[in-house]
């Protein structure tokens, strides 16, 4: 009896939740926008993904550097890394952003280019990255990497960004003339 008491509270209670997310539910661009600038602020961390050789992507956590008004990336790496070469042979190039306390993502498809100027690789260079790059930003074992977004997905629901059906799609963006648009809306 017990147990049945607990399934039908737990029932109602997300049933309550469901309500009151899709009640308040905020998909507005400015909105979407705003909470996928500050995710990324709030993010040390996320995964570049690239095509692989074979039929597999490649994965890696990387530290991002964000242009927050054009969510412009910037990543350092080593230029002879398995990275490097995926971006050659296909720069196009995923993204993703998590946040578990907001049960929230948000992913990034751009185009990524191998970045060698100075000033772009002391610009975007982050202190502790010495120790990987004893040379510095100047090194020639340092290179930038410069991902252009071009579309965006993001689902955040502490921030009310969920679709229907509840949770399954997330909204997409655009990027169209230099101005994001929604594309989806479910």
């Amino acid at each position: 009896m017990l147990n049945k008491i607990k399934r039908v509270l737990g029932k109602s209670f997300l049933k309550k939740y469901k309500l009151r997310v899709q009640k308040n539910s905020h998909t507005s661009l400015d909105h979407c926008l705003k909470v996928a600038r500050g995710m990324i602020s709030k993010s040390k961390y996320c995964f570049l993904i690239t095509h692989g050789e074979g039929n597999w992507p490649s994965a890696r956590m990387v530290q991002p550097i964000v242009e927050p008004d054009t969510f412009i990336i910037w990543l350092g790496t080593n230029p002879t890394l398995r990275k490097v070469r995926e971006i050659k042979e296909n720069p196009y190039v995923t993204i993703a952003f998590g946040q578990e306390r907001e049960n929230a993502n948000l992913i990034i498809y751009g185009k990524a280019f191998q970045e060698n100027n100075i000033r772009a690789k002391v610009k975007h260079w982050i202190g502790s990255w010495i120790l990987f790059f004893p040379r510095g930003p100047r090194g020639e074992d340092f290179v930038s990497i410069k991902v252009e977004p071009l579309e965006m997905e993001i689902m955040n629901f502490k921030k009310y960004i969920v679709t229907e059906p509840f949770g399954l799609k997330p909204v997409k963006l655009k990027i169209d003339n230099g101005s994001w648009k929604i594309t989806n809306m479910a």
